[in-house]
C-alpha cells in the first residue's frame, strides 16, 4: 500500500511538470502562428473597424476586458507563488517552535536528490522554490497569451457581426426603393460582404491554427485531469499530516483553476462563433440583389459550424466538457 500511496503522491507532480513542458515546447515550435496572429491584430485588424458607435463600442469593451483577463492570471499567479514557496517555511515554523514537535524539513515539492537534501537544506529549498516559480511562471504566460488571442478573435468575430447586421443601411435601402444609383449600391454592399468573408475566413484560418497548438495540451487536460483531480483529492483526505494535506488541496484548486481556463475560453470562442450566424439573419437581406443574396446563403452555410476549441479534434472544451471531468473526478475519488 506504501508503494502505491508514493505513485499516487508524486503523480500529480508529475503530471503538473509534463504539461508545463508541453506548453513551452508547443509555444517555441509554433511561433510562426503567434506571430502571425499579433501581427493581424495589430495592423490588419484595424482595416476592418471603422468609426462607428457600434465598432467603438466594441473595441473599448473587448480592450477592457482583455486587460481584466490579464490582470486576474497575473494577480493569481504571483500570490500562488509566494504562498507555495513561503507555505513550507510557515509550516516548519508552526509544527517546531509553535507545537514544539521534532524538527521536521519541509520542501514545495518532493523531489530526489543525489545527497542528503536535509544537509544542504536551504540549497534543495532554493532550488525547489525556482523551479516552482519557472513552472508557475510557464503556465501564467501560456495563458495570458491564449486568454488574450483568444479574446482578439472573439473581438474581430463581434466586429464581423456588426458590419454584418448592418450590411445594407436605411439608405441603401431608400435608393434601392427609389431607384437611384442601384446598380452602384448593390455592387458597393457586394464588395463590403465579400470583405466581411474574406476577413472571417482569414479569422477561421487563425482559430484554427490555434487550436491545433492547443490540442494536445487540452487532450491532456481532458483525459488526464479528472484522474490528477482525484489524485489531489483523495491524498489530501488520507496523509495524516498538516503540510500535505493543505498541499494537495492547493494543488486540486489550482488543477481546477487551469482545466477551467481552457475550458471557458473554447466555450466563449464558440459562443461568439454562434453569434455571428446570428447576425447574418439580421442583415437586411430582403433587399439585397440575387448575386448578394447567395453571397450570403453560401457565408451563412459556412458559419454553421462554429469555431471551437478541441481536444485534437476528439471533443468540444467548453464548459459541458468541465462538467464531465468534474463529474468523472467524484465518480473516480467515490470508487
Amino acid at each position: 500500500f506504501k508503494d502505491w500511496f508514493e505513485i499516487i503522491n508524486v503523480a500529480p507532480n508529475l503530471g503538473v511538470v509534463l504539461m508545463a513542458v508541453l506548453k513551452y515546447t508547443k509555444i517555441h515550435s509554433n511561433q510562426k502562428v503567434y506571430d502571425e496572429i499579433f501581427t493581424h491584430f495589430r495592423d490588419k485588424f484595424w482595416e476592418g473597424v471603422f468609426n462607428t458607435d457600434g465598432h467603438k463600442k466594441i473595441v473599448t469593451k473587448y480592450t477592457s476586458f482583455t486587460k481584466f483577463v490579464l490582470r486576474f492570471v497575473v494577480y493569481y499567479s504571483l500570490p500562488l507563488v509566494i504562498i507555495v514557496n513561503s507555505f513550507p517555511r510557515l509550516i516548519m515554523f508552526y509544527e517546531n517552535d509553535v507545537n514544539g514537535k521534532e524538527s521536521v524539513y519541509l520542501y514545495p515539492f518532493d523531489g530526489w536528490y543525489p545527497f542528503n537534501k536535509v544537509k544542504f537544506y536551504y540549497v534543495a529549498y532554493f532550488w525547489e522554490s525556482l523551479m516552482t516559480a519557472v513552472v508557475i511562471g510557464i503556465y501564467t504566460f501560456t495563458n495570458m497569451i491564449h486568454g488574450s488571442y483568444t479574446v482578439f478573435i472573439c473581438m474581430e468575430l463581434k466586429v464581423l457581426g456588426n458590419s454584418m447586421e448592418n450590411l445594407i443601411s436605411s439608405k441603401d435601402v431608400d435608393k434601392i426603393k427609389k431607384g437611384i444609383n442601384v446598380r452602384k449600391t448593390h455592387a458597393d454592399i457586394k464588395n463590403r460582404l465579400r470583405n466581411i468573408i474574406i476577413r472571417h475566413q482569414f479569422v477561421t484560418h487563425i482559430a484554427r491554427e490555434l487550436d491545433n497548438v492547443l490540442g494536445d495540451s487540452m487532450l491532456l487536460n481532458y483525459v488526464f485531469g479528472a484522474v490528477f483531480i482525484c489524485l489531489t483529492v483523495f491524498t489530501a483526505t488520507v496523509v495524516d499530516d498538516l503540510y500535505k494535506t493543505l498541499r494537495y488541496f492547493s494543488m486540486f484548486c489550482s488543477l481546477m483553476v487551469e482545466i477551467f481556463f481552457q475550458c471557458i475560453i473554447g466555450q466563449v470562442l464558440s459562443d461568439h462563433s454562434e453569434q455571428l450566424t446570428e447576425s447574418i439573419y439580421s442583415a437586411d437581406w430582403p433587399n439585397a440583389d440575387k448575386e448578394s443574396k447567395t453571397m450570403l446563403l453560401i457565408f451563412l452555410a459556412g458559419t454553421q459550424r462554429p469555431l471551437q476549441f478541441t481536444a485534437n479534434g476528439y471533443l468540444a472544451m467548453n464548459l459541458d466538457s468541465f462538467s464531465g471531468i468534474c463529474k468523472l473526478s467524484y465518480q473516480l475519488f467515490n470508487l
